[in-house]
């Protein structure tokens, strides 16, 4: 007969008992270390478990376990007194159990913190030694005599078989509560003298991020099988669908051929760390990078995950259905662990492979876990998810930053991370490949130079690919200045070929399209004022070739397959040129031709002054202006002059600042000089409401849904159900600027255009009418 051990019927959760919660995470922390290099497993392995099992050690106290068990009403109450809390007491057990088990000063403070900080975000460490007083200390002791006796004594001793090095008791913790004082005074030496290397960060936010996600993980989920890999992608994938899927007989499907043969069958040498794919546009980057990445996976043979990251949402969609074709065509079906989308708007839906088809789908509180938490085997994500896990403070973005160790990471448009950035991203990517295993993979048609030649890996012969073709040219009219009336009588838009306008702003698109849209002639409108159920509407109409003309701003500029006789660029950066230039002549089928001019508004302000930096701009017209015309054969040479004019006279200020947040561990501070919680990958420099249209009725359910979520009193169980609305929700929601005149009136948080006044406030071929006379510079 099995023997029924005592519990300590101390709970961490209702109806979740303290050791096995703590165990469980334990557990959970070692399977997700498990993953990882050697030599970091080896260095973490026995301070994670103690972080582990010691991180809610503080909710023992009758202050917590009352707090469980209380009715509704007291519970709010009794959650915001400080006795309550768990985390401080907790995070002084893990900074001595650490102590016992290493002789690495920073180690038990890194431990500390994860643990103080793990129901919050992380703070300057500096800050972090000073802000315990006198007053903590009195209230800790009380929290320490509050606990029963007996309890924790099971308790402890589960937690001792567990591997804690020492056998807890209260005397043991009170005395480590007095002396935690002068320990923390002790520790700001180190905290000034720490080494001007992202090692410790990395240290650190690998530490905290295997315990927000183990913790969050047992607490939702329990069931260890869930984490179960599904290793077995072969390397051939994309291959075999190649094979299965054969084109046509023309020289650029010859060429785009080449280049995959190339690039995906490169002889692959494990040393090596970062690579690129720079290939002009239309040769097939998205596939050629997925063949690689897997063929680089299968020869490590540690069944690294492929995070596949792109810098906008429009077309994560359109990516996701490629690899969802390719896994399908080889016989696997793309279940949420093989093959994950994550952003913000992501469906809240994880559906994992198992023997019993009608129990595959996760409810909706493991889903959300799985998904945040990027359980998959291939990942696609945006930058912002990418990079603000990598460069942040923040709990819930930290939490998967353990994911970037043995993995892939294929960055596509690479050339969209701002120049501010290049110096400090450099850094710490070259020291994540080097300290947990990872290989990156740049993705571009432009390639900036955040690394230089002899730091990074060409796959495939750039120069030749770049010289072979001869799809288009390049006419630059930057002779003079021009008015969007004059821009209109330029182009004989009736001459039979396909045009695509691309203007800077909103309020320079939407002008120009109303002055060309009675030429009689198919025309469409796409900018970020329309809704994005009509944009993808929109685009997939032009895909299919019922507009001959479209006007829009850069949202189309890249990643975006249309394709045009004709492209017209209103001035920009030369790099965002390059990405425009690849929506014209596409499949090479006849020269097309790419012209670029200067628009200026009323005032004669350049439109391109409204969003562009002026020494990219000045660099661009210095290129530009030395020839009429450019054949795309020597485009390459111009965008590597471009960056290099770029590298020199663009400040690495911002990087510099950055990095030396990172390096002293400044995760949030109110100190002057800027804190990793100022990074920001896409700068808003005006403030914005999000605005509902409800343009049809399908949109009026959806709206009325929403409205629903206010009869629900359960905070989270009104999360949980918008969670599960918003990603239809958003179809209809546009951002304008707040303080435009005709803003619609705020109701539950959005600003709401209802549809029996609709043509107030919105036009169904522009989008939201901005009535005050000001350029919108938003896309």
């Amino acid at each position: 007969m099995m023997k029924i051990l005592p519990s300590s019927e101390l709970y961490s959760h209702p109806n979740r008992l303290l050791e096995e919660h703590l165990t469980g995470t334990a557990k959970l922390a070692e399977l997700f270390l498990s993953e990882k290099p050697p030599e970091v497993k080896k260095q973490l392995v026995d301070i994670s478990k103690i972080i582990a099992l010691s991180h809610d050690i503080g909710k023992s106290t009758k202050f917590f376990q009352d707090y469980l068990n209380a009715e509704d009403r007291e519970k709010e109450r009794l959650k915001t007194q400080k006795k309550t809390k768990h985390s401080l007491l907790s995070a002084v057990c893990a900074y001595y159990l650490s102590k016992q088990i290493t002789d690495d000063k920073l180690l038990p403070f890194f431990a500390f913190v994860t643990v103080r900080r793990h129901h919050s975000n992380l703070i300057d460490l500096s800050d972090e030694v000073t802000l315990y007083g006198e007053e903590d200390t009195v209230e800790l002791h009380h929290q320490v005599e509050s606990i029963d006796d007996k309890k924790f004594s099971i308790l402890a001793d589960i937690l001792f078989k567990a591997g804690f090095p020492t056998l807890l008791n209260k005397k043991i913790i009170g005395s480590w509560v007095d002396n935690l004082g002068e320990e923390l005074k002790l520790l700001k030496k180190c905290i000034r003298k720490l080494d001007k290397e992202p090692i410790n960060f990395i240290t650190l936010n690998l530490l905290y991020s295997l315990l927000l996600d183990a913790d969050k993980s047992d607490v939702v989920l329990k069931d260890i099988s869930l984490f179960e890999r599904k290793g077995s992608i072969p390397g051939n994938l994309v291959d075999s669908y190649q094979e299965r899927n054969s084109f046509k007989d023309s020289p650029i499907n010859y060429l785009r051929e080449k280049a995959y043969q190339e690039i995906a069958h490169n002889i692959i040498n494990l040393e090596e760390k970062i690579f690129s794919i720079n290939l002009p546009t239309g040769l097939g980057k998205t596939l050629t990078s997925l063949s690689f990445a897997l063929k680089l996976r299968e020869k490590i043979g540690l069944n690294h995950r492929i995070i596949y990251a792109l810098p906008f949402l429009s077309i994560i969609d359109q990516n996701s259905l490629v690899f969802e074709s390719v896994l399908k065509s080889n016989g696997i079906e793309p279940y949420s662990n093989i093959l994950l989308k994550h952003h913000h708007l992501s469906e809240i839906v994880y559906k994992k492979d198992n023997n019993e088809e009608d129990k595959n789908e996760i409810e909706y509180d493991g889903a959300k876990i799985l998904i945040e938490g990027w359980n998959a085997e291939i990942i696609i994500t945006t930058f912002i998810q990418l990079f603000h896990s990598l460069i942040s403070n923040q709990n819930k973005s930290i939490r998967k930053f353990h994911r970037l160790s043995n993995s892939i990471i294929i960055l596509d448009e690479i050339q969209f991370i701002p120049v501010k950035y290049w110096m400090v991203l450099k850094k710490l990517l070259l020291k994540i490949s080097e300290m947990l295993n990872t290989y990156i993979i740049f993705v571009t048609a432009t390639e900036p130079l955040i690394f230089g030649k002899g730091e990074i890996r060409g796959l495939g012969d750039r120069d030749f690919y770049f010289k072979a073709l001869d799809r288009i040219v390049m006419k630059p009219l930057l002779d003079r200045e021009m008015t969007i009336d004059e821009l209109a009588q330029l182009f004989e838009i009736k001459d039979g070929r396909s045009y695509l306008f691309i203007l800077n702003t909103i309020t320079s698109a939407r002008t120009f399209y109303n002055l060309i849209k009675e030429a009689g002639i198919s025309t469409t409108y796409l900018s970020t004022h329309i809704t994005p159920r009509e944009r993808l509407e929109r685009i997939e109409r032009i895909r299919t070739g019922k507009y001959k003309v479209a006007v829009s701003t850069q949202l189309v500029e890249a990643g975006v397959d249309i394709d045009f006789d004709v492209v017209v660029r209103d001035l920009a950066p030369l790099d965002s040129i390059n990405q425009s230039a690849g929506r014209c002549n596409r499949n090479g089928k006849q020269k097309g031709e790419v012209y670029i001019v200067s628009l200026k508004d009323d005032q004669g302000r350049l439109y391109s002054s409204y969003i562009y930096d002026v020494v990219l701009i000045d660099i661009t017209k210095k290129i530009l202006n030395r020839q009429k015309e450019i054949k795309e054969s020597v485009l390459l040479s111009l965008i590597d002059e471009y960056y290099r004019e770029t590298e020199a006279k663009k400040s690495q200020a911002i990087s510099s600042e950055l990095e030396d947040a990172i390096t002293n561990l400044r995760y949030d501070s109110n100190k002057e000089g800027i804190s990793i919680s100022d990074f920001k990958l896409i700068d808003n420099d005006y403030y914005k409401i999000d605005v509902f249209i409800e343009i049809d009725d399908v949109a009026k359910t959806i709206w009325q849904r929403y409205l629903d979520l206010k009869y629900v009193k359960n905070l989270f169980e009104r999360k949980k159900l918008f969670d599960l609305l918003k990603a239809d929700f958003y179809q209809y929601v546009i951002s304008i600027p707040a303080n435009t005149e005709n803003r619609p009136s705020l109701t539950e948080g959005f600003g709401y255009v209802k549809q029996d006044i609709l043509e107030e406030y919105y036009d169904k071929e522009t989008g939201f009418k901005i009535k005050d006379n000001r350029t919108i510079v938003i896309w």
